[in-house]
């Protein structure tokens, strides 16, 4: 066996801080540096790596897809990939592009650079997926591919929407 040099550095793996996906039997979680994807499985009690797609990109969100299976959605050279999680007839599962959408042709990117894009976010059950800028938040619908400026100005790196429900007469 052979032992680390002192000059090696090691990276611990750490879960994205972003909202994980629920999809199946399971919740799925990014680990950061290698977007290696962990799932846990509710009903077996057991943790899984699922490998990513291969790309260079960091922020990029996990997402349900409309048939159900795990999405995977990212920017790169100024588009919004989105991809779907394929199992073949054999087992074996593989990442499917869906679709890619021009970001520059669908919203206004005036000096807009790739290192200032980034997917931040997902509504699950909703599939709305969060895409920053650097200055402004918008929203991508998967099922419409429209996309609507919801904030003005501001830094986002983390999108966790939430809902809340209101009965008259309980408060």
């Amino acid at each position: 066996m052979e032992l680390a040099r002192r000059d090696d550095i090691y990276y611990t793996p750490y879960v994205q801080p972003m909202r994980g996906a629920l999809v199946g039997d399971g919740i799925h979680f990014i680990l950061r540096d290698d977007n290696a994807i962990i799932k846990y499985n509710w009903g077996m009690n057991c943790l899984s790596k699922i490998d990513p797609p291969s790309l260079d990109g960091f922020y990029i969100a996990l997402v349900e897809m409309e048939n159900g299976s795990l999405g995977f959605a990212y920017i790169q050279d100024s588009s919004l990939y989105v991809l779907s999680s394929k199992v073949n007839s054999d087992g074996t599962a593989e990442w499917v592009q869906c679709w890619v959408i021009q970001l520059e042709k669908a919203i206004p990117m005036a000096n807009c650079s790739d290192e200032e894009l980034m997917v931040v976010g997902f509504v699950e059950g909703m599939g709305v997926i969060f895409v920053s800028t650097g200055a402004v938040l918008f929203t991508f619908e998967l099922k419409s591919r429209q996309m609507k400026m919801v904030q003005e100005p501001g830094v986002y790196f983390s999108v966790l929407p939430y809902m809340s429900y209101y009965t008259p007469g309980l408060y």
